[in-house]
């Protein structure tokens, strides 16, 4: 069983609780301005042996085109939990807060990538719930705060 949701979960989670066809998840209008905190699933081509990555911590109007942008190379980029904010600009500020709370958890990549952190699986409930309670702190306006850790947590 896979962990978080996956990009066709995460399409059916939002015509289903939203009421969306499927053309419309990421037109104007239909924008989820979330804070996201995902993994790259892939498996080695020669041992079919799974890995996961590091933990992607991210931000962006439209998690289901994220997620297809990873996926192109054959990863299976799942969130395993979200924090929906109002605005994208809202977005901007909180994911710079965010990088400054968990600053001891980044991990300096050999590509220069800048959103990776090293968290357990267990620690992400805490740690998600636990940037909502900061960003609420800051002023920001909390629309939703959702957790992934198994297929099938979608709420």
């Amino acid at each position: 069983m896979n962990k978080g949701i996956g990009y066709q979960e995460y399409k059916k989670k939002r015509m289903v609780t939203e009421g969306l066809r499927a053309s419309q998840i990421e037109d104007k209008g239909f924008e989820r301005y979330s804070i996201y905190f995902g993994r790259a699933h892939c498996y080695d081509h020669e041992t079919d042996i799974r890995a996961r990555g590091y933990l992607k911590i991210g931000r962006g109007k439209f998690t289901t085109a994220l997620m297809r942008g990873r996926n192109q190379p054959g990863i299976d980029f799942r969130v395993y939990g979200e924090i929906i904010l109002t605005s994208n600009a809202e977005t901007h500020a909180a994911e710079k807060i965010i990088k400054e709370a968990l600053r001891h958890r980044h991990i300096n990549m050999s590509q220069g990538q800048q959103e990776l952190y090293n968290l357990l699986d267990h620690e992400l409930p805490y740690t998600v719930r636990t940037m909502a309670d900061i960003l609420k702190a800051e002023g920001f306006m909390i629309k939703e705060v959702n957790i992934f850790l198994e297929e099938g947590d979608i709420p």
